[in-house]
């Protein structure tokens, strides 16, 4: 891009807040604009970083379109002496906003992006805890989302709500001397716009992207060592890119499943109809090897759509007990003792292929990693809602087995 057009975005560049003008009332809402696209906020709607499908700025506009329902949402504004203001629509209605320039991150920590292999731009954030006394470095966690939507916070804008989940551990790492660093990966976040559309979707590059980002920090000297946590179905992009990077110091599971995605989509056509077996296997030994089925029939109509086969073709090629066996560095698996999604028997599993990891169950804590009461509602709303705390002895755990000389209470 000419550096002429590079800025006059960087006057928009950043997160704004604004009301939109509604004839009840007003209407808050947040954007945090980038060169490529902008995520939109509506707390009242419980949405939160909702990518735009089309961003035009220039020196003193803005344009900016979302999906919703099939229907376009759009946002006009300009510059004036306040920030911005301008005028919205969707559909039949139509109203003004206003919108001022947020002073400070919202972020705990510095904005840092990397370089991934194939020269894509990945944006994260960097929490460093002060040097302790004598100028000792701290260790570094890499903290890799869920897959999927996953942001580099472990909030998904496919759910209503946010948990917070990962930001909320870097700030706890942070006060325990451990330095962190997520990112949004590609699909998701500040990065949705590297995958256009569901047919560009693979897994291999999350591994790549990974990989490269713990190369980035391999030669930053500020850091003691430099560690990966994968969190959920995260931890198999983090097994594997710790297995491509060779890295030394340690890998971190963290409330994952031992079944792989083929596992997953096999269980799944065993339970099927018996008269449906035939096609889902013939299905799966197509995609097993690398081959696209066209025009599946009804009942396989969404599991198998034609633009979501090629990511499975690719998601097929990897599992996280085979990566454990194969992986020299150490490990810690970790449970939480009210996880619904990933069982004791996962645990077990996954220790079984890995017989010198140190294995920990947290108590009360749910698959996003937060404290919970004995109630399946408020475990499930734990998931989109950040005021459940982040579970107890968690960051202590890990900041232990960084090597710092912290207690854990369980």
């Amino acid at each position: 891009m000419p550096a002429l057009a590079l800025f006059a975005q960087e006057g928009w560049i950043g997160t704004w807040n604004g009301a939109l003008v509604l004839s009840e009332g007003t209407m808050e809402f947040s954007l945090t604009v980038g060169s490529s696209g902008a995520l939109l906020d509506l707390p009242s709607q419980n949405l939160y970083g909702y990518p735009s499908a089309v961003l035009n700025l220039s020196s003193d506009t803005l344009q900016a379109a979302w999906l919703f329902g099939g229907g376009q949402f759009l946002l006009t504004a300009s510059k004036d002496s306040g920030g911005a203001s301008g005028r919205y629509g969707q559909g039949g209605a139509s109203g003004t906003f206003t919108m001022s320039r947020l002073g400070t991150s919202r972020r705990a920590g510095s904005d840092l992006s990397f370089t991934a292999a194939d020269g894509a731009i990945l944006p994260g954030t960097l929490l460093v805890p002060p040097l302790a006394s004598g100028g000792t470095k701290p260790p570094l966690l890499i903290l890799h989302a869920a897959l999927g939507y996953a942001d580099r916070d472990g909030n998904s804008y496919s759910i209503a709500g946010r948990n917070d989940a990962l930001s909320q551990l870097a700030s706890a790492l942070a006060s325990l001397g451990v330095a962190s660093y997520r990112y949004d990966k590609r699909g998701s976040g500040m990065a949705s716009w590297l995958v256009a559309k569901e047919s560009d979707s693979r897994f291999t590059p999350w591994v790549e992207d990974l990989s490269a980002c713990i190369d980035f920090f391999a030669r930053d000297g500020r850091f003691s060592s430099v560690w990966v946590l994968g969190m959920n179905d995260g931890a198999l992009v983090a097994a594997q890119a710790a297995l491509a990077s060779r890295l030394e110091s340690g890998l971190i599971i963290a409330c994952a499943s031992a079944d792989s995605p083929r596992d997953a989509y096999e269980e799944a056509v065993a339970s099927a109809p018996a008269e449906q077996q035939a096609e889902g296997q013939a299905i799966l030994a197509a995609l097993n090897s690398g081959r696209i089925v066209s025009s599946p029939s009804a009942f396989y109509a969404v599991a198998f759509r034609e633009s979501l086969q090629p990511y499975l073709a690719d998601a097929f090629k990897y599992d996280l007990e085979t990566q454990l066996r194969a992986y020299t560095g150490s490990v810690l698996i970790i449970q939480g003792d009210r996880d619904m999604q990933a069982t004791f028997s996962d645990f077990t599993a996954l220790g079984n292929a890995k017989p010198d990891a140190i294995g920990a169950v947290v108590p009360l804590m749910n698959h996003v990693l937060k404290t919970v009461p004995p109630n399946v509602d408020l475990n499930n709303l734990a998931f989109s809602d950040p005021s459940f705390p982040l579970a107890d002895g968690l960051a202590q755990l890990i900041a232990h087995t960084l090597g710092l000389d912290v207690a854990v209470p369980f």
